[in-house]
């Protein structure tokens, strides 16, 4: 299965993915937030109305057929964006979570007000919750309408309403496998081809009721990221902890991944081991980031090997067991096409490897 994100002569995103499946509704949304993610992605937060996301609160009883359903979508899916001065919708991995896209309750009055006692110094917690968003990760591409449009200066697209509809079929959890039989779970994510597997990670860290057949003494989670640092970035001067920290922090969602295996690592719910792969580093095998320990990741100058894919799906033991394992992977797709030999090598089949290809 692909989808497209980016142009360079391709062909455009609906095209591409006439074949997969796609919700009936378009939602109006509004772009509420800009954030610069990396030096070529932004993170974009749409909302979504309210009212839509919990009707039950905003129609009578005699009406509720005529209610729109709220949106909802799994881990792992993408949205065409409509942007009305755009021909062609864009298409863009899903990098939050569900559970972002719900309205979050407001806050009674003592709870407001015991929080900012417990958090002296921080600002007041928003009494009237949070509103419900999806968040994009959006690289610069010129030759994409829709992410030029969206890489225009935030200030003249802040608060443009624009439509989406959820597709795709790359999600989790994984189709046609037993959630309580898993016991390892494999991402292997290349360059921005880690949006999809992000919005995963984080749903698994979320714990939510769907979470909890995974909860096994055995079940183990590997993360294989191969990246490159960005343009301009450098580690050769780079010698304290801060500085190194700040070289790491330019690489798309490193920062979220670490957070989530810092999380787990306290709460002891699921193991996850992170090794990141940055592949710009090949010929400065001196660089401080490879020398430096890092308690919650390991960090290698190559590219991802048939031996890191045959560790990654190994038990404690060093043994495979193809039926108690599951792998997804996305990026570019030579790299897809190449981790998706081995897996399924290692695996004796391909009924348990999902991927999706980012072109």
């Amino acid at each position: 299965m692909s989808a497209a994100t980016s142009g360079k002569g391709s062909l455009p995103h609906q095209m591409r993915t006439a074949a997969e499946p796609r919700q009936n509704r378009l939602y109006n949304v509004r772009l509420s937030h800009i954030e610069q993610a990396s030096p070529c992605v932004r993170l974009l937060q749409l909302t979504l109305p309210p009212e839509v996301q919990n009707p039950e609160d905003n129609c009578q009883e005699s009406d509720q057929e005529t209610q729109p359903q709220p949106l909802t979508f799994l881990p792992g899916q993408w949205l065409d964006v409509h942007i009305p001065s755009i021909s062609n919708a864009g298409g863009f991995s899903i990098t939050s979570t569900p559970a972002d896209a719900q309205v979050l309750p407001p806050l009674i009055e003592a709870a407001v007000e015991a929080i900012a006692n417990d958090e002296p110094g921080l600002p007041p917690p928003n009494p009237g919750g949070r509103p419900p968003y999806v968040e994009l990760a959006v690289r610069e591409a010129p030759s994409n309408p829709a992410s030029a449009w969206l890489w225009k200066p935030a200030d003249e697209i802040l608060g443009s309403e624009l439509s989406i509809r959820v597709g795709g079929s790359f999600v989790w959890p994984p189709s046609g496998v037993r959630l309580d039989a898993i016991r390892n779970v494999v991402f292997v994510a290349g360059g921005v081809g880690i949006n999809p597997l992000i919005s995963m990670l984080s749903h698994l860290n979320n714990d939510d009721e769907a979470t909890t057949t995974l909860r096994h003494p055995s079940f183990k989670i590997h993360f294989l990221y191969s990246t490159k640092l960005p343009e301009g970035a450098t580690t050769t001067a780079a010698t304290s902890t801060e500085s190194l920290e700040s070289v790491l922090g330019q690489i798309l969602f490193l920062s979220r991944l670490r957070q989530i295996v810092s999380i787990q690592s306290q709460l002891r719910r699921l193991r996850i081991t992170l090794d990141l792969f940055i592949t710009n580093l090949d010929d400065d095998k001196s660089s401080p980031l490879l020398k430096h320990p890092f308690d919650d990741m390991r960090i290698h100058g190559r590219r991802i090997n048939p031996q890191d894919l045959r560790a990654a799906t190994s038990k404690d033991d060093g043994e495979s067991e193809p039926s108690e394992t599951v792998c997804y992977v996305c990026g570019p797709p030579g790299m897809t096409d190449d981790m998706v030999k081995g897996l399924d090598g290692l695996l004796g089949s391909s009924e348990r490897v999902f991927y999706e290809k980012w072109w």
